[in-house]
């Protein structure tokens, strides 16, 4: 019985790895996320309106924020680039400024460019 345990377990741990076992085949578990910092985040009705902006923004997949850390992060759809400066303006929108965007095209203190 053990021995069918263990195999049934094995079976199951691999399986749950592989892209078939994903709910969402629109965000990849092996992105790279973009990690936005705000000059300030003190409520949630704030950070519900950071993550609905940012979630407009084409290629976006997901994003969570983080009122104690006064962060948000995102993390595209599958194959999508995200432009930081639509990130960036995406904040600014909510009515919040971005003191720092980090991600995979670089590290930004200032509005980015691209």
């Amino acid at each position: 019985m053990y021995r069918l345990l263990t195999c049934v377990a094995l079976a199951l741990a691999v399986y749950s790895t592989s892209s078939l076992w994903a709910a969402d085949d629109t965000v990849s578990a092996n992105t790279i996320k973009t990690t936005i910092t705000l000059q300030v985040l003190t409520c949630e009705g704030c950070a519900k309106n950071i993550a609905a902006e940012l979630s407009e923004v084409p290629g976006v997949g997901g994003v969570k924020t983080d009122v104690k850390s006064k962060t948000a992060t995102v993390t595209p759809k599958v194959n999508a680039i995200l432009s930081p400066l639509q990130l960036w303006e995406a904040v600014e929108k909510a009515g919040k400024t971005p003191v720092k965007l980090t991600g995979p095209s670089g590290t930004f203190t200032s509005k980015p460019k691209m």
